[in-house]
C-alpha cells in the first residue's frame, strides 16, 4: 500500500537546517576559490612585469631607445646598488621620509576634522565650505614657489606643499562619506533618542568609512607627489633633490634607479594601507 505524505510533514522537512558537513563543506569550498583567485591574480601581475622587463631589456640592449634616454635593466640595477651603498643616500632618504609623513599625517588629519565639521554643524557648513572649495580652485603645484619662500628651503616647505595636497580629498571624501547616508535610517535614530554623538559614531562614521579610506590611499600618493615636488622646486637635500642633481649630470640609470625605489616604497605603504582598510571595514566583504 502507498504511504500518503501529509502537508505538513513537507514544511516540517523544509524546515530543517542543513547538515554541520554540508555548511563546512560549502565554507572551505569559497575559501579555496578564493585562495585560487588570489593566485590567479598574483601570477597575472608576476607575468605582466616579468613581459615587461623583457620588453624594456630587447628595446634597450638591441638598440630601438637610446640608453641616454632609457637606461638597460642591468645598468638600472647597477646604479641602484650604488646609489644605495653610498654615504649620501640613506640621510637624503630620511629627509624624504619625514616630509612624506608628517605631510601626509597632518593634511590628512586636517581633511578629516573639518570633514566631520562641516557634515555635523550647520554652522560650520556655511561658514567654511565655500572658501575652503574656493581653495581648491588653484592647482596646489604654482603654490610651491609660494611655500618654499615663507618656509625656506628645509623640510617645513616640503611638508606644507604635502599637506596642502593632500588636505582637499580627505576633506572632500569625509564629507561625502558622512552625508551620503539614507534619511530613513537618520529619522530611525533620532526616533530611538540617539544623540548627536551616538549617530555619528553608530551611523554615520561606519557608513563614510570605505570613501573616507579611499581618501587616505589617495592622500598617500599625493602626499608623496607633494614632497618630490617641492624638493624640485627648491631643496638642500631628500629623494627629490638627487633625482634632479643626477639628472643634471646625466647620470640616467641613477634617476631611474632612485624612481624605481620611491615607486616600490609608496606601493608597499599603499599596499599596508589596504591591509589596515580590511581590518578596520572588516564587514566590507560580508
Amino acid at each position: 500500500m502507498q504511504q500518503s505524505i501529509h502537508p505538513g510533514d513537507l514544511k516540517a522537512a523544509d524546515a530543517v537546517p542543513p547538515a554541520p558537513r554540508t555548511i563546512e563543506a560549502f565554507v572551505d569550498a569559497e575559501l579555496r576559490k578564493a585562495r585560487k583567485e588570489v593566485w590567479r591574480n598574483r601570477l597575472l601581475a608576476f607575468g605582466f612585469g616579468i613581459f615587461v622587463l623583457l620588453a624594456w631589456m630587447v628595446a634597450t640592449e638591441a638598440g630601438f631607445v637610446h640608453r641616454l634616454i632609457i637606461p638597460t635593466p642591468k645598468d638600472t640595477w647597477l646604479a641602484t646598488v650604488r646609489v644605495m651603498s653610498a654615504d649620501f643616500f640613506w640621510p637624503n632618504v630620511w629627509v624624504t621620509l619625514q616630509e612624506i609623513f608628517w605631510g601626509f599625517a597632518l593634511g590628512m588629519g586636517a581633511g578629516a576634522i573639518l570633514g566631520i565639521g562641516v557634515a555635523m554643524f550647520a554652522s560650520v557648513r556655511a561658514t567654511l565650505y565655500p572658501y575652503l572649495v574656493a581653495l581648491q580652485a588653484p592647482p596646489k603645484i604654482v603654490l610651491a614657489p609660494i611655500f618654499i619662500t615663507w618656509f625656506g628651503f628645509d623640510m617645513e616647505s616640503k611638508i606644507a606643499i604635502s599637506a596642502v595636497m593632500c588636505f582637499f580629498p580627505m576633506f572632500l571624501n569625509t564629507l561625502t562619506g558622512l552625508t551620503t547616508i539614507e534619511p530613513n535610517a537618520v529619522k530611525l535614530m533620532q526616533s530611538l533618542t540617539a544623540s548627536r554623538w551616538q549617530t555619528f559614531r553608530y551611523l554615520l562614521l561606519p557608513n563614510a568609512l570605505p570613501i573616507m579610506m579611499a581618501g587616505v590611499k589617495l592622500c598617500w600618493t599625493l602626499a608623496v607627489l607633494g614632497v618630490i615636488v617641492g624638493e624640485f622646486v627648491g631643496a638642500s637635500a631628500g629623494i627629490g633633490y638627487l633625482i634632479y642633481a643626477m639628472n643634471f649630470q646625466l647620470d640616467i640609470p641613477g634617476v631611474f634607479s632612485l624612481i624605481i625605489l620611491l615607486s616600490l616604497f609608496t606601493l608597499v605603504i599603499y599596499q599596508l594601507i589596504e591591509w589596515l582598510e580590511q581590518k578596520i571595514i572588516f564587514w566590507g566583504s560580508l
